[in-house]
This record gives structure tokens, C-alpha cells and sequence, in this order.
């Protein structure tokens, strides 16, 4: 089973598996409906909850919705956000994709209330995480717009997501407007992006295999650079 692989690769904390990093996942497109409407008795996102109440206990994290799904945690002056799917409430009635599978379930309204709490005016830098981009049908522009709106007054140095490749890209709803920094990352076979954000500054690179189908005595290099300004904390 995936499931299986992943939590041996990946692990948890970083002591469970061969990552030696602690993981903070979200569910995609592809991973299934929310529990109690599985077909193969088999729930990703009850998994998910189920680190979740891991992650709580063990002080990694700390606000989780009601839901059990959404949640954030802090890395030093950093806030992270991870709104699974995509950052809105419920399904734009434009959007023609099956649900339940395609259900955000809330998560612009935690994103919201969140960093309203957990952040707040302290101008701390915060990171939201996410499937979906500003780059894809999955997710409708005016949906974009709204998500744009909630996070318009604090300090988001960056939008991470995947789906739909690999790059770089700004987002603003319109001209006058602070854009977005959204950084795709991919997938990890290919390669993996590494961020910091320090000395007042925001630091992001692609490090790719130069051959994807190597699998030993691999060759890398960057791609993806973006470096600017994080701000600080009031």
C-alpha cells in the first residue's frame, strides 16, 4: 500500500523513517475522499487526523481545525500554514470536479482565523502550504481572489504548492495589489526545494537531478532561484 510506503520513507518526527526531518503532510487530488466516504475501507485523511492528534501531543504543532485537518506550527519567527487541497471553504460552483474528493473542507476559514490568532500585526513571516495553485482549474480565480483578500495583511513571504509541475510565479488579483510569491515544488523524484528564511531575508532554490532517471552517483544543480526580503517581526 502507498500509505505504507510513505509512512516507512517519510516518517513522522524524524526518528520513524529515512527522512531525518520531522513531516508535515496535506492530502492532495488523488488521495481520496474524506473519511466515512472511502470505497476500499482505507482513509487518507483519517490518517492525517490521526498524526495530527500525534503532532498535538508532542508540541509540534499548534493550532488544528475542527476538522482535525488543517493546522500550523511555528519554526523559530516562521508561521507555516497547511491548508491541504486548496485554501478555500467549499467548492466554487464553476468547478467541475467530483466530490467529495475535490472538497477543501474550511480551509480558507482556518487559514483565516488562524493567522488572525497566531500571528495577528506582529509582522512575523508566515508560509502557507498547499496542493493546488494559483495555476490550475482545480481551484477557481475567484477563490484566488478570496484567499488573496484573508492573507492580504500579514506577511506571507511565500505559497508553497504542487499539482501541476515545477517554478516560479507571482500572484495579485490586480494591478495596485502585493503579489504572491508561489513556489510549485514538483515532484520529489526529480528533485526538492530547499528554503530559509533568516536574517531578514527569504531564500529558495530547486536542487534537480540533472538525469531523473539516475539512481546512483547523481549529478545536481539549482534551478528556481528566488531571494528577497522577509521582513521582520514588530
Amino acid at each position: 500500500m502507498q500509505w505504507r510506503h510513505f509512512e516507512s520513507q517519510f516518517g513522522l518526527d524524524g526518528t520513524d523513517g529515512m527522512l531525518k526531518f520531522p513531516v508535515f503532510e496535506g492530502w492532495g487530488n488523488h488521495d481520496g475522499p474524506p473519511a466515512g466516504k472511502e470505497k476500499f475501507g482505507f482513509s487518507v485523511q483519517a490518517k492525517i487526523k490521526e498524526r495530527n492528534i500525534q503532532r498535538k501531543k508532542a508540541g509540534r504543532i499548534g493550532s488544528v481545525s475542527e476538522n482535525g485537518l488543517h493546522y500550523s506550527w511555528d519554526w523559530g519567527d516562521v508561521h507555516f500554514v497547511q491548508a491541504n487541497l486548496y485554501p478555500a471553504d467549499r467548492q466554487h460552483p464553476k468547478v467541475r470536479y467530483s466530490l467529495p474528493w475535490h472538497d477543501p473542507q474550511g480551509a480558507l476559514s482556518f487559514v483565516r482565523d488562524d493567522l488572525r490568532v497566531a500571528v495577528g500585526g506582529s509582522g512575523r513571516p508566515v508560509v502557507i502550504v498547499s496542493h493546488c495553485g494559483v495555476d490550475t482549474d482545480w481551484w477557481h480565480p475567484e477563490d484566488w481572489a478570496e484567499f488573496h483578500k484573508a492573507v492580504k495583511p500579514f506577511n506571507v513571504v511565500a505559497y508553497f504548492y504542487g499539482h501541476s509541475g515545477t517554478g516560479l510565479r507571482k500572484y495579485k488579483p490586480g494591478e495596485g495589489e502585493k503579489p504572491v510569491d508561489c513556489l510549485n515544488t514538483g515532484q520529489t523524484e526529480k528533485g526538492f526545494f530547499v528554503s530559509e528564511v533568516a536574517s531578514g531575508r527569504f531564500r529558495a532554490a530547486y536542487q534537480i537531478k540533472k538525469d531523473f532517471k539516475a539512481t546512483g552517483d547523481l549529478e545536481w544543480e539549482w534551478k528556481h532561484l528566488l531571494d528577497k526580503p522577509s521582513g521582520q517581526p514588530r
